[in-house]
């Protein structure tokens, strides 16, 4: 167990009987007794803070491995990671904690999630130890952290989380596929609609694809943003705390990916599961993914396929979606845990971290220094592929966070489907997909 030294204490202990050739009975300068000054130490343990977090596979070791590095440099500080599965399983585990009065010190979230701890009072904020003159951070080090990712944890005046992880949606092409048929990397709906006819293949014409354009993710309701973004809107909008299911700008987003939906030339990731699938299996020209998915992807891929990505096509904006959680501590924390939990994000976020992190995960650094490192550089040339997040910071955004969203955008996935398989038209599903949304957020927010 680490110990912490807190001070030295001067004791005081006065000498008698000195003996020698004192006269008994007599003091003089010589012989009078002197306070003799002592050292003590006195220890206490280490300050202990507990991480909840989803992070598996070489994700987690990395995590560990910078969690290590942390403890070994802070004497006085004990981090304890604590994996709790999968995104869902760590949502609603630390729901549960919070009805328990049980809460971490700390834990990796998505602020769309983060919002209703915000709403009970239960997050700290940031801003006194980010600006503290000793362990805080300096204007450069804000300056350094891209403004769409220090953004996502800021309300009102209030910074309550701090960038982790984070990724880019992109679109992910065969390149052998696209040459074949003298097609270029999609660069708008237009020429992305015209790939997809050109590469989708149905050899035994029975209206089953072999292979599609593209394949979406089947959550394609909860990344449905940059669509409705690049058509002008904003699929919910925070300052207002309104969903916008049922407009214009949804609408062409909609018509845009059901109807290519429809004329099967593109297709949701089904029984597959994840879009990735049928594109590293050869049975999609094309995919919608996280850059996340770069180490699965190198992993089951043929290594005779060329393959590479772009950000995603745009329309009336060139809007990109970045997301990723972030780190937040929770107030149930000492002031104790509460600093020491803020050094154990500094310490994650520096740039030599977050490098680290990236290049280990495939996730992307949250500091824009962190490309001026060599190594990093190096890695970068080395796997070109892991730079195409890095390109759009200054034409990126993250998802809202209002309260019951995830709820909502559920309810707008199950009638996008109905869209999808021809039984319900555009306009009946975003009508019925605005009323039932608003509903399930006040039922959210009640419960």
């Amino acid at each position: 167990m680490k110990k912490r030294i807190i001070g030295l204490v001067m004791l005081g202990a006065i000498v008698l009987g000195l003996g020698g050739c004192a006269s008994q009975g007599s003091e003089t300068a010589e012989t009078k007794s002197e306070p003799v000054k002592q050292e003590v130490e006195i220890a206490k343990e280490a300050v202990e803070i507990e991480f909840w977090h989803a992070m598996g596979g070489s994700k987690g070791e990395a995590l560990k491995k910078l969690t290590d590095d942390f403890n070994t440099k802070n004497e006085d500080i004990t981090v304890t990671l604590v994996n709790q599965g999968g995104y869902r399983d760590l949502f609603s585990k630390l729901m549960a904690s919070a009805k328990a009065n049980t809460l971490p010190t700390m834990t990796q979230i998505y602020c769309n999630r983060l919002s209703w701890y915000i709403d009970k009072g239960l997050v700290v904020d940031l801003k006194p130890y980010m600006t503290n003159k000793e362990y805080g951070l300096t204007t450069e080090d804000l300056k350094d952290i891209p403004s769409l990712f220090l953004d996502d944890g800021i309300w009102g005046e209030n910074q309550y989380a701090f960038p982790f992880n984070k990724s880019q949606m992109v679109l992910y092409y065969n390149e052998d596929m696209l040459k074949s048929k003298n097609i270029a990397v999609p660069t708008n709906w237009e020429e992305w609609k015209i790939a997809n006819e050109a590469l989708t293949i149905d050899e035994n014409k029975d209206g089953e694809p072999e292979i599609y354009g593209t394949v979406f993710a089947n959550n394609i309701s909860t990344d449905i943003a940059p669509w409705v973004k690049q058509s002008g809107g904003v699929i919910i909008d925070e300052s207002t705390d309104q969903l916008n299911f049922d407009t214009l700008e949804t609408k062409e987003a909609v018509e845009f990916l059901s109807g290519m939906i429809k004329d099967k030339i593109a297709r949701t990731a089904g029984e597959d599961k994840h879009s990735n699938v049928p594109f590293v299996q050869g049975r999609a020209a094309m995919c919608v993914a996280s850059t996340s998915a770069i180490p699965y992807i190198e992993k089951d891929i043929s290594p005779d396929m060329n393959w590479f990505a772009a950000p995603l096509p745009a329309h009336k904006t060139n809007d990109q979606l970045y997301y990723g959680t972030n780190v937040a501590t929770f107030t149930t924390a000492s002031e104790e845990q509460r600093i020491a939990s803020w050094k154990y994000m500094k310490y994650l976020t520096e740039a030599e971290n977050t490098a680290f992190f990236a290049m280990e995960t495939g996730y992307l650094p949250v500091r824009r220094s962190a490309r001026e490192i060599p190594i990093y550089q190096k890695y970068i040339q080395e796997h070109p592929i892991k730079g195409v997040g890095l390109k759009s910071f200054d034409n990126g955004f993250q998802g809202t966070r209002i309260i019951g969203q995830i709820n909502a955008l559920d309810i707008l996935g199950e009638e996008l489907n109905e869209v999808f398989f021809n039984n319900k038209s555009v306009d009946e599903a975003l009508k019925n997909a605005q009323t039932r949304g608003e509903k399930a957020l006040k039922e959210v927010r009640n419960n």
